[in-house]
């Protein structure tokens, strides 16, 4: 079944997001018994390909938790035995759905993390393959976890080599075990107010946070994915009240948390997107100021990155003002990231130029596109198109027409 298992797997996953419970349900039976009917490599490769990126938490979620059972099986030896980019790529994955926006990926991320944790080269290899911001959040968030609840002797072993924090003097950690309760207090009070039925009780959650933010900033900061993932659903609320306000809450904390939220980000820019395509004018408003503040403050490579995802899913106002936000993080990006602007630039401009029925009015979308690809060849020259010409003809063309130029 191995040669058959990457077609499989992604008709299983992608069911993961039907709406029916019973096909959810016959679907995750089906990718269990997959996975234990193929070598475990193919299954790694199968579900990382069609599952761990996927934009449907719930697929993410199914993926994560049969990556889990795939990784017990040979333990950490195998695992990380083979070619460095095949080993890099996985502990890249691993550690992506440790911080993951959905609660129970990331615990199926971090039983990952300890059973790789037990190789001896695991450090090496997790400083290789992971940005120092990313290898830090990990890190804090497993330290965390560590102190709640216990992991295993190697885990902590492994994470004490990284910092002296769990070897504080005992009335440092009286101090500290009180705090952390006070801690947890505030994040419970700060959930409940957020989760409740009655609307102007989110509402006042919304604006607890906001208080956090400008007097506790480190305090949000720390518990960032707990927070947001609770926040997040504010910003699609279905209280339009309570909508707005989440929104327009957002654009005033981003300049106060920046970086912090880079663990967040996907979730949320996905989240105020979806609020681009609203009826609601105070919604609409709200929401492009929140992707304002998000240009202007947040890490326009990880922008770039969730914005190029998204636009393919994408319809509407929603499309069209993604796409503007593109063409702006191309020109700031590129002297300094060109591989990341051609990486993720490129495949939208060729969605565009190759969509023979667009999601919305052919002239907003020609405009849209127009604009894309001219700010392209204004950063990339003549290099645009090289990478044109290994398109449809039909792209090339589009292309030529909209440049002006002879291309291919």
């Amino acid at each position: 079944m191995d040669h058959e298992v990457d077609g499989v797997a992604q008709v299983l996953l992608q069911r993961m997001g039907d709406s029916s419970k019973f096909i959810q349900k016959a679907a995750d039976q089906s990718l269990d018994i997959m996975v234990k009917s193929v070598t475990p490599a193919r299954a790694v490769t199968a579900l990382r390909a069609s599952g761990v990126q996927h934009r449907n938490v719930l697929v993410r979620r199914c993926a994560a938790k049969h990556l889990l059972t795939v990784m017990e099986q040979p333990g950490a030896e195998k695992l990380l035995s083979g070619a460095r980019d095949r080993t890099e790529l996985l502990v890249r994955t691993v550690v992506s759905l440790a911080q993951d926006s959905h609660q129970d990926t990331r615990s199926y991320g971090r039983k990952m993390l300890n059973v790789l944790m037990s190789h001896k080269k695991f450090q090496r290899y997790l400083k290789q393959s992971v940005p120092s911001r990313d290898l830090e959040d990990v890190m804090k968030t497993l330290k965390q976890k560590l102190l709640s609840k216990g992991l295993s002797l190697c885990l902590f072993v492994c994470l004490r080599s990284h910092s002296d924090v769990l070897s504080l003097p005992r009335q440092t950690a009286r101090r500290t075990s009180l705090r952390a309760a006070e801690e947890t207090d505030q994040l419970n009070e700060l959930s409940n107010l957020l989760t409740a039925k009655e609307f102007e009780t989110r509402r006042e959650g919304v604006l607890l946070l906001l208080d956090l933010c400008k007097s506790s900033p480190q305090f949000v900061s720390t518990n960032i994915v707990r927070i947001f993932d609770v926040f997040v659903l504010r910003l699609l609320d279905c209280n339009k009240k309570v909508n707005q306000q989440a929104l327009e809450v957002l654009a005033l904390i981003i300049p106060m948390l920046t970086d912090a939220l880079h663990p967040v980000l996907l979730s949320v820019v996905s989240a105020v997107i979806d609020n681009l395509n609203s009826k609601h004018s105070g919604i609409y408003a709200a929401a492009v100021k929140a992707l304002e503040a998000a240009m202007a403050h947040l890490d326009h490579r990880l922008l770039l990155q969730a914005f190029a995802n998204r636009v393919r899913f994408l319809s509407g106002q929603a499309l069209l003002d993604v796409t503007e936000h593109l063409s702006a993080l191309v020109v700031s990006l590129y002297p300094w990231k060109p591989q990341a602007v051609k990486h993720y630039a490129l495949p939208v401009l060729w969605f565009f130029l190759g969509n023979k029925a667009p999601p919305v009015r052919s002239r907003n979308v020609r405009a849209v596109a127009a604009k894309l690809a001219k700010t392209l060849y204004q950063v990339m020259g003549l290099s645009l198109k090289d990478h044109a010409a290994t398109q449809p003809q039909h792209v090339v063309k589009n292309l030529s027409d909209i440049l002006g130029l002879k291309v291919g």
